[in-house]
């Protein structure tokens, strides 16, 4: 298969012994472009729960404390479940993961100066610990603080069934050109919230500001939660999918 052979072959060249820099993982990936990898759009995403899907009954639970308004489906746990359910919500199934993580990859590696030069990736916060890890054995000269675990953390996840950290997020709204809202369920650590409970916007944004901004307010003000067409995907973390409308 085409998109796996790809990924073993970024997942090979990131994890050389003389680790690659930020420069030369970017003129590695800078042949293959994010619009070939999918023959479908993301202009329509299923705004209800997709024929034949299950409803995620423990996740149900959680959400109906705080988000009654969503539906939660249940995605295969084999550790593409980030990506099954971007795959369910644009495809209505969940065929579409191995795309999914070969787009994430190329995003992260193609857009490197743009996601290591955002505040938030330095952070140890956002790292898994096999990236961290790498980071301290390897002595390559870096241009950014966290060039290090953000290579190593692509190289973890360009492994298929890899499971993905909020970092996954971040370059899948890119992909899908939307935000992304993350939901954690409920905890007492402020921390864990201010990390996982949030809106995740795009790179590029492509959808209408002020229309975004009365959507959020509305969000806030009546926990009137939406999934619709250039609007918000809501991903349950760790990792389910919700299906709501206005």
């Amino acid at each position: 298969m085409k998109y796996l052979e790809k990924l073993l072959n970024i997942n090979r060249f990131l994890s050389t012994i003389s680790s690659p820099n930020i420069h030369s993982v970017q003129a590695y990936i800078s042949n293959i472009n994010i619009s070939d990898i999918f023959s479908i759009t993301f202009d329509t995403p299923y705004e209800t729960l997709p024929p034949l899907t299950r409803i995620d009954n423990t996740t149900e639970k959680i959400l109906h404390l705080q988000y009654s308004h969503l539906t939660s489906a249940a995605v295969f746990s084999n550790g593409d479940c980030l990506l099954n359910s971007i795959s369910l919500i644009f495809n209505a199934n969940q065929t579409l993961a191995l795309q999914f993580r070969l787009a994430m990859i190329v995003e992260l590696m193609k857009f490197s100066d743009f996601y290591l030069g955002q505040k938030f990736f330095e952070e140890n916060y956002y790292f898994s610990n096999v990236a961290l890890d790498s980071a301290k054995n390897s002595d390559m000269p870096t241009t950014y603080n966290k060039e290090r675990e953000y290579i190593g953390e692509i190289a973890y996840m360009s492994k298929s069934y890899r499971f993905c950290l909020i970092v996954g997020l971040y370059d899948l709204a890119s992909v899908i050109q939307r935000p992304i809202m993350s939901i954690y369920p409920p905890t007492t650590s402020q921390l864990i919230s201010s990390l996982y409970s949030k809106l995740i916007e795009p790179r590029i944004k492509t959808y209408d500001e002020l229309e975004f901004q009365s959507i959020i307010r509305r969000m806030i003000n009546l926990f009137s939660f939406i999934f619709g067409k250039r609007h918000l995907c809501f991903i349950i973390y760790n990792f389910g999918t919700a299906f709501g409308v206005r």
